[in-house]
């Protein structure tokens, strides 16, 4: 974990980056070093929609490991290597030619190897769940006689409808309507 934390202090200390983030294939976040302004509530749809955001292009298009976003207020480059996603919120005076050169070695130094080292080290720091245990004596359930079935009547045929093909359903951003 120290590596990360040194790489991305390189990235962080480059004029005008606001924050960085590393997010693994399967969407766990391993290094957060975004700006406050990002909300933790959003990190779990933020990873699965850089993940989609890359395999859409990727089927759609010509096949790209690299996306600068340009808002007006701040640019977000993101990166993808074999085993990492890596993003980065930047100013639009920011140098992007250096800013690819450091992320450049930010994926150069996540290997396999170590995001099992991350990974392992994340597991220790969770703390394992302990079952609870209670010696409480059950509580004698009290006997409530079933109620009589009740006689229904029969129910009328209904009248039989003539079957129409049915609308198609439409889909707009994963929506249907």
């Amino acid at each position: 974990m120290e590596i990360v934390e040194k790489i991305i202090k390189n990235v962080l200390e480059l004029p005008g980056v606001d924050g960085a983030c590393l997010i693994d294939k399967k969407g766990e976040i391993l290094h957060n070093a975004l700006p406050e302004f990002f909300l933790t509530e959003f990190f779990d749809d933020l990873s699965r929609r850089i993940m989609n955001l890359f395999s859409t292009v990727e089927d759609n298009y010509l096949s790209c490991d690299e996306f600068l976003l340009k808002y007006p207020q701040k640019f977000i480059l993101m990166r993808r290597s074999r085993t990492v996603h890596f993003i980065a919120i930047v100013d639009p005076s920011t140098n992007l030619v250096s800013l690819r050169m450091v992320s450049n070695i930010v994926l150069k130094h996540v290997t396999p190897k170590v995001l099992q080292s991350i990974r392992k080290e994340k597991e220790a720091m969770e703390p394992s769940p302990v079952p609870v245990v209670r010696n409480d004596p059950p509580e004698p359930k009290a006997i409530i006689p079933e109620p009589e079935p009740q006689v229904q009547p029969e129910p009328e045929p209904e009248p039989k409808v003539e079957a129409t093909a049915a609308k198609p359903r439409r889909m707009y951003r994963g929506s249907y309507y």
